[in-house]
Order: C-alpha cells, then sequence, then structure tokens
C-alpha cells in the first residue's frame, strides 16, 4: 500500500497545479470573487455525507479496514452544515426561486460536479474495502489541496469581515487533518497492507478515475468564476 499512497501524493501534485488553484493564490483579485464559484461545489458538498453513510459505510464489520473505513465516514459526514453557513456568510445565499435553482443546481455548469458523487460510488461499487481506502485517500488529497488555498482566501476575508468561515476556512482544514485515517500510527498500518496484483490494478484505476472526476469538476468551477463576476450586495 505504501507504493499506493506515494502514487496518491504524486497525483496530488499535479492536481494543485489546475487554474483554480492558481485563481486562489491572485491577490490582486477580490477574495469574494476568488470564491465565486462557492455555489457550483453545492452538489458535492450535500451529497457527500450520503457517499460515506450510503456506500462507503459497512455495518457490522469484522474487517479492520472496513472498520477503519466506518469510522472516518462518520468524521466527515456533516460538513455539509458548514458549507451553508459560508454561503450565507459570502452573500452567494441570494433570493432565487425554487424552479431557478433546481435550473442551476442540474444544469449545464455544475454538470462535472454534480457526477462526483455518482462517479465515485459506481467505481468503489463492491469493491474491497482496501480499494474503498484508497478512494477516500485519494479524495482526502483534493480536499487538502483546496482548503489549504480557501483558508488562506477566507482569512482575508475576516480582517474586513470579522466573521469565521467554517468550511472553507481554517477550522475544515484543521478537522480534516485530525482524522484518524491522519493519525501516525494508522498510516504505518496502511503502509503496511499486503496488496495483490488484482488489488493494485482495482486500486490504481480508481485513484486515477477518483483524479479524473474532480479535476474536470475543479475547471468547471473555474470556468464559472471566469463568468459570473461577483456583484457587491
Amino acid at each position: 500500500m505504501k507504493e499506493v499512497l506515494a502514487f496518491i501524493e504524486k497525483k496530488k501534485q499535479y492536481f494543485s497545479q489546475l487554474r483554480l488553484f492558481k485563481y486562489l493564490q491572485n491577490k490582486s483579485i477580490d477574495p469574494k470573487q476568488r470564491l465565486a464559484w462557492a455555489p457550483c461545489l453545492t452538489p458535492f458538498a450535500m451529497s457527500f455525507g450520503q457517499l460515506n453513510k450510503y456506500d462507503f459505510r459497512k455495518e457490522p464489520t469484522d474487517d479492520p479496514i472496513q472498520e477503519l473505513i466506518n469510522k472516518h465516514t462518520y468524521e466527515d459526514d456533516d460538513h455539509w452544515e458548514w458549507f451553508l453557513e459560508d454561503l450565507e456568510k459570502l452573500g452567494l445565499n441570494h433570493f432565487m426561486k425554487f424552479s431557478d435553482a433546481m435550473r442551476f443546481f442540474w444544469g449545464e455548469e455544475t454538470y462535472k460536479t454534480r457526477l462526483i458523487y455518482h462517479q465515485i460510488a459506481l467505481y468503489t461499487f463492491k469493491a474491497e474495502p482496501v480499494v474503498v481506502l484508497a478512494a477516500l485517500e485519494a479524495i482526502e488529497a483534493t480536499g487538502n489541496v483546496a482548503l489549504s488555498l480557501t483558508a488562506k482566501v477566507v482569512q482575508e476575508l475576516q480582517e474586513t469581515t470579522n466573521q469565521s468561515y467554517p468550511y472553507f476556512g481554517r477550522y475544515h482544514l484543521c478537522v480534516e487533518a485530525d482524522h484518524t485515517i491522519k493519525n501516525d500510527n494508522i498510516r504505518q498500518f496502511m503502509e503496511k497492507i499486503k496488496l495483490t496484483e488484482n488489488q493494485k490494478i482495482q486500486i490504481f484505476e480508481v485513484v486515477e478515475k477518483v483524479f479524473e472526476v474532480f479535476t474536470e469538476a475543479v475547471e468547471e468551477m473555474m470556468t464559472y468564476a471566469e463568468k459570473h463576476p461577483i456583484k457587491e450586495q
């Protein structure tokens, strides 16, 4: 499994070079504008808890890897509440008719992001726990890239708004860092997992797919931010 973790780290470095992440670092752009894509994240942010609860979690279990996955799902399935709080504080919770909201969330501008949940659920459907664990690691890697940068953006915002932003800020980043799978003993356990050749094939394919779907979604969000300048309320 050590080889898999190294591969995920390599994919993470490529992922971090996407346009949106460079955009987030551009201090010549207003902080709110750098987060203009946030509403597009809604389909994923709101469905991630379901992915954990209904797809990754398998109870009861006597498999130590599945037990680790289960614990992670409980740690990671309620972050959507912070997301909604941040949308409000960022001024992105504009009045919108229900029908208009449905057109947005099921429209072309959020198509790739909307598919994240479905594609990951499909790639991990009936997969062995060790394959799901690798998928979780890849998801965590993409999240770490994004949150490391959004935390800096909202820190700039806090200087003028005096508000905290739990989802996009350091709070979420710190919570992620404290997850069980980040524990040193757990990392050692994961590194020592022996994989069959068939498991390796499945795992590398799933990791590739996870980074692929997130890459496409991030590019979609960048396009949205470019087309939708934030208007001061």
